[in-house]
């Protein structure tokens, strides 16, 4: 039942983080809630008095602390966001996390108290994360760019879309003189793919002009 209590709050919280800031956002949080919830935890139990005697015979194990990451940072993210609960009907997820960051406050003394002490660690994270997020500070950057290149060492890299050069003139006004340039403006490939994808999301009125042009010339293309 703990296994399953993390991947509900992961499908349904996670699924809300996911929607607004994106998967390699949510993944950030996720990764951060694991680790900082286990270094608070071990923190506590090195350092806290009341923990010492416990500590030759504790170990970590599970995702609790990622988990409420996810939890918090979407209630930080979307406060007022309403899930329909059986028996309650609809409760803000605001109160949700907040009745759970109790539960975990109140059981940090009981059996499972290193657990508990994860799960606010991860909870302090997800805040954390979420709140620097808005001033434009991302704290998962790091684990992104790691991911990135662990993932290039597999995934072959798309070929640089090959420069197609036309010829225009033009005549500078006042020289009676006509110049010669040249310019790129076939999109390539993954660019008309972005394009079709934002066409998908919000209809062909969210493209720019020079996104439509670019989509345009593509269509002429082939």
């Amino acid at each position: 039942f703990h296994i399953l209590f993390n991947m509900l709050f992961l499908y349904w919280f996670g699924g809300l983080v996911h929607e607004y800031l994106g998967n390699k956002r949510l993944i950030n949080l996720y990764i951060l809630g694991g680790i900082f919830g286990g270094l608070i935890y071990m923190v506590a139990y090195n350092l806290v008095p009341y923990f010492r005697p416990l500590v030759d015979h504790s170990y970590m194990m599970g995702a609790s602390g990622a988990a409420f990451a996810v939890v918090v940072g979407a209630a930080t993210l979307l406060p007022d966001y309403t899930f329909m609960l059986i028996f309650l009907g609809p409760v803000r997820i605001k109160y949700i996390a907040l009745f759970y960051i109790i539960i975990s406050i109140g059981s940090t003394i009981g059996s499972n108290a290193g657990g508990n002490i994860a799960h606010l660690g991860g909870a302090l994270i997800g805040y954390i994360y979420v709140k620097q997020l808005r001033k434009g500070v991302d704290l998962g950057g790091p684990i992104t760019a790691t991911l990135d290149f662990i993932r290039s060492l597999f995934v072959e890299a798309p070929p640089k879309p090959q420069m197609k050069v036309t010829h225009r003139s033009y005549t500078n006004v006042g020289y009676n003189q006509t110049t010669q340039f040249t310019v790129d403006d076939t999109p390539g490939e993954d660019e008309v793919d972005v394009l079709l994808d934002k066409i998908s999301r919000s209809g062909y009125e969210s493209l720019t002009k020079d996104e439509k042009l670019k989509l345009f010339k593509a269509s002429q293309k082939k």
